[in-house]
């Protein structure tokens, strides 16, 4: 039984402060690492499905290729039975294939708006098992606050769930360094990463920082949280820099340059740690009382960089 009347669902987009950035297994999208997340407030996709001809896409009511979206969907009916096809309708609030996690949210909001759709009794971690064959950040978005998508070792059991923390007064200003799209995809780069020499000691390390990234949150002790959230991405963007496969970079001239201000405001007294997915833009880690004065000092010096405060953000939801 479908919902002929169509179906919507809401989810917001997360930041990484452990990273995914690998993959064990391409069909099952399988990580390499467990990964941990926050969700986040300000970005959210909201996409309604609704029975059509065939599966298609809009975005922001520009039609899209859905090749991607066809293939997920089909996943879903191998996986859960057969449904009718759908007409996508995605409204983005999340810049598109710039590091800010656009994926994990689309793929989350489709998830659960197909199942609501089809009337699937399914719990968050359920929905994020599945989400996980269309964008692998998406297992994290189905959660409110902080999160962690468990890597597993097979299908069953790669999948995220919440992480119960104190009540931290934690902020993100964003640093919106480029809207363009980027020249080489996540799923690219991250194949480039791994034939790094140095990947297999960033998956060991990787490993051991989040335990200590659930010990620094269960302290509520921000300034660890955000020196292990920044020494993790580093330590990522290393890896795609001495990639044997075509080593390449996602951050540019103004990236290097802002987080140069970060280590400038960590040494005037602020609690500042930068973290970046793949793509140029820069989210600094601080506290919700410090986030104006970092947004103040940085949009004085770079006049053309937007910036945003972003906080944390509710799991999914439905209209």
């Amino acid at each position: 039984m479908t919902d002929q009347n169509g179906q919507t669902a809401i989810a917001h987009t997360n930041i990484a402060f452990i990273k995914y950035w690998g993959k064990a297994d391409l069909t099952l999208n399988l990580p390499t690492t467990s990964s941990l997340s926050l969700t986040l407030n300000e970005y959210y996709t909201k996409t309604r499905v609704e029975e059509a001809d065939e599966d298609s896409l809009l975005i922001n009511d520009l039609p899209q290729d859905g090749k991607r979206i066809h293939q997920f969907l089909d996943v879903l009916r191998a996986e859960m039975g057969d449904f009718p096809p759908l007409r996508v309708i995605s409204e983005n609030k999340v810049p598109l294939s710039a590091g800010l996690a656009s994926s994990a949210s689309s793929f989350a909001a489709l998830t659960a708006a197909v199942a609501k759709f089809n009337h699937w009794d399914l719990s968050l971690e359920e929905l994020s098992r599945l989400s996980r064959r269309g964008s692998g950040s998406a297992t994290r978005s189905f959660f409110a606050g902080f999160a962690i998508w468990e890597k597993g070792d097979k299908d069953e059991n790669s999948y995220a769930h919440a992480l119960k923390t104190p009540d931290l007064p934690i902020a993100l200003v964003v640093c919106k360094v480029s809207g363009m799209v980027k020249k080489v995809s996540s799923s690219d780069g991250m194949r480039r990463a791994q034939t790094s020499p140095d990947y297999q000691a960033w998956v060991d390390e990787s490993a051991k920082q989040l335990d200590e990234m659930k010990a620094a949150l269960a302290a509520a002790d921000i300034k660890k949280v955000g020196e292990i959230a920044e020494a993790n991405a580093l330590a990522m963007h290393n890896l795609n820099l001495t990639a044997e496969d075509r080593r390449f970079t996602y951050l540019n001239q103004e990236t290097v340059k802002v987080l140069e201000q970060v280590k400038a405001l960590r040494k005037q007294g602020f609690i500042a740690y930068a973290t970046m997915d793949a793509g140029p833009n820069v989210k600094i880690i601080t506290k919700k009382d410090q986030a104006p004065a970092i947004k103040e000092h940085l949009a004085k010096r770079f006049r053309k960089i937007q910036f945003d405060i972003a906080t944390a953000g509710p799991g999914i939801s439905y209209e």
